[in-house]
């Protein structure tokens, strides 16, 4: 069984903002994660990307996930649906990262299993912070299961 290193970090961003997605990705290097970080624009790109088909059999299983809700073809729910619903996906950690605070849509996100609802930050200075913070709660601090 493959053992990674202890702060080894694989991410996979789902968003369909090209800007975002580069916004997010800049901020976790700013943060100081070098490993892998890959972001889809779509529900379907998403669920291709976890099952390692259409062109993604060679990347890394995620550690974890960052998801938005307002996805086209699939929506970002549907994609927590499917991933808790795979007993090889549903142990995955999944961070809901939305601008909505729909109470409805949160309270879905936690009935579906998402590890935690975070509203996207507002500015790069707040969204630096907020990647600093899950790189240091997610890559230093938490233990995840070995990947298969």
């Amino acid at each position: 069984m493959k053992t990674d290193p202890p702060n080894r970090l694989d991410i996979l961003i789902i968003e369909n903002d090209p800007a975002v997605a580069r916004l997010t990705k800049e901020a976790f290097k700013e943060a100081g994660l070098m490993d892998a970080l890959v972001a889809v624009p779509d529900g379907d790109k998403a669920l291709a990307y976890l099952r390692r088909e259409d062109g993604y059999a060679d990347q890394p299983q995620p550690n974890l996930i960052f998801l938005d809700l307002h996805l086209p073809k699939k929506s970002g729910l549907e994609v927590l649906a499917e991933i808790k619903a795979n007993p090889t996906l549903s142990i995955t950690p999944v961070v809901v990262v939305s601008g909505s605070a729909d109470p409805n849509e949160i309270r879905k996100a936690y009935e579906l299993h998402a590890s935690c609802y975070v509203r996207k930050p507002n500015d790069l200075g707040q969204f630096i912070a907020f990647a600093k913070g899950c790189y240091e709660f997610w890559g230093k601090n938490v233990v995840f299961p070995a990947k298969e």
